[in-house]
């Protein structure tokens, strides 16, 4: 349906264009065709006139100049026109007419130049050669193809095929009507002939009845053959019979006389069948000839009617050449499609190969990686486990930092404070400090003794801690040593002191 409302549609422009054009010429507008008609103006919207295509073209003139022109292909003509003050006449170049018939005419390539072509009306008014060039060679080939299917289906001329003039009517008349009194006459002579040849037997079997040599029953004979009957008579017929009976004769000679009787029968019978024949292919030859005989007209006509069949009959075998060359062309290009469609399907056999090959290794990288990703989440987890247990022994390490810097700051106090114990007066009462007071039963007062055993406790307590922090942090060893030494030193002078 699409298809169909497209050719509707382009049909209608093609009219249109054409109608524009109509509109755009002079109305006096005609052109003098090869055959002494005239080509108006008003021909071009005929009935069955359709535009099927329609360009500029360059007409060559004689003189080697190339002339614009306006070409309308229409259903059974090429026209050319030229534009003058925004109208439209018919061109006219070497005295030719822009008016090309399409019945006879003949379209070819011009020899090294791919946009022109030779447009050759072979007519029976007389041959003509066009010239025209186009702006491309695609545009060239589109025309040529286009001219070609348009002569192809273009209907055939009627003027061709039309009677004579009524002269040569009544001439043709005249001949009829004598041919038929000469065959009229024919068949009555043919009769006469007949009749003698028929009396001429019966006078033979009187005779032959008088001598005693026939039965008067048997006395009557006739020709084989009548002049009158609608079917030729047969001569080969009587012929044979004629043969036979001298066969016989040479055979049998008891009764020669009714043999006789009966060959002369079949010869005269046998005259009368070849008259006739004789009239009547007389009468047929010669309307065959009257038939055959061209007329006046066409035998003025006959030379170029020659001429352009013979071109037709070299375009027509010119064409087929090339439809055998393309016929060539195009099976070659068949079997190449075939090799190169065989070697695609074997590259696409190999490629699949291939594929497949990568998918089963795809498929075990797959694998591997799965199990990988698989160890590798294991390791993570172990890594996350490590990571949380290394938090908390930083963050224990850290506590335990934090409670020798405590240690430590309470062992440099101790230190100060038996410092000024040991440069200060020994008599003298240690300087008060909230530290070193602990009270007892919320009453008493430590004195020097009990200080210096109290500072024995810490002292001890700052070793075990010591000890303790040295097994949970490896690293500081010979800072606790450190520690320890200067513990067993204050402990040795604590005792002195106490001593």
């Amino acid at each position: 349906v699409i298809a169909a409302v497209d050719m509707r549609v382009s049909e209608y422009e093609r009219h249109q264009r054409l109608q524009e054009v109509f509109n755009r010429m002079e109305n006096r507008s005609a052109a003098k065709l090869k055959s002494g008609h005239t080509f108006r103006k008003q021909d071009m919207m005929g009935p069955g006139q359709v535009l099927k295509h329609q360009g500029v073209l360059l007409w060559k003139t004689a003189t080697g100049r190339l002339k614009d022109v306006l070409a309308l292909l229409l259903t059974d003509t090429l026209i050319f026109l030229q534009e003058k003050d925004q109208k439209y006449t018919f061109a006219t170049v070497d005295q030719k007419p822009p008016v090309i018939p399409l019945q006879k005419l003949i379209v070819r390539e011009v020899a090294n130049e791919e946009r022109g072509m030779f447009l050759i009306s072979a007519s029976a008014a007389g041959p003509e050669m066009y010239e025209v060039h186009t702006s491309s060679k695609e545009e060239r080939n589109t025309w040529m193809r286009l001219i070609r299917e348009a002569v192809e289906s273009c209907p055939e001329d009627e003027e061709e095929y039309t009677s004579e003039s009524d002269e040569e009517k009544r001439a043709a008349e005249a001949r009829f009507q004598k041919i038929q009194k000469l065959q009229e006459s024919l068949t009555s002579q043919d009769q006469q002939i007949c009749s003698s040849l028929a009396e001429k037997l019966q006078i033979y079997a009187q005779l032959s009845v008088l001598s005693g040599r026939m039965e008067a029953s048997l006395a009557e004979p006739r020709l084989l053959v009548q002049p009158h009957s609608e079917e030729l008579p047969q001569a080969a017929a009587l012929l044979t019979a004629a043969l036979e009976i001298l066969m016989f004769t040479h055979e049998n000679c008891r009764r020669p006389i009714n043999l006789v009787q009966n060959l002369t029968q079949l010869l005269y019978s046998l005259q009368a069948a070849v008259t006739i024949q004789d009239s009547c292919y007389e009468v047929q030859r010669l309307l065959l000839q009257e038939s055959g005989r061209p007329s006046p007209r066409a035998q003025r006509l006959h030379l170029p009617s020659v001429w352009g069949s013979a071109l037709q009959d070299q375009e027509k075998q010119r064409n087929l050449e090339k439809q055998k060359e393309e016929a060539a062309v195009a099976q070659r290009l068949h079997d190449r499609l075939r090799q190169e469609k065989e070697r695609w399907e074997r590259e696409c056999q190999a490629r699949k190969s291939q594929q497949g090959a990568q998918e089963s290794m795809l498929e075990e990288r797959e694998k591997q990686c799965q199990v990988a990703a698989e160890r590798l989440r294991r390791e993570r987890v172990e890594l996350d486990e490590q990571l949380e247990e290394y938090q908390q022994n930083l963050e224990r390490l850290r506590e335990g930092q934090r409670s020798v810097e405590r240690e430590r700051e309470r062992l440099d106090e101790q230190q100060k404070l038996l410092q000024c114990w040991k440069h200060g007066p020994q008599d003298s009462p240690p300087t008060a400090n909230p530290h070193m007071f602990i009270p007892l039963d919320g009453q008493q007062v430590l004195g020097e003794t009990e200080v210096i055993a109290l500072s024995f406790t810490s002292e001890s307590m700052s070793q075990k801690s010591m000890l303790s922090l040295s097994i949970e942090w490896p690293g500081r060893q010979q800072r606790v040593n450190h520690s320890l030494n200067l513990c067993k030193t204050h402990y040795s002078m604590a005792c002195h002191r106490i001593r």
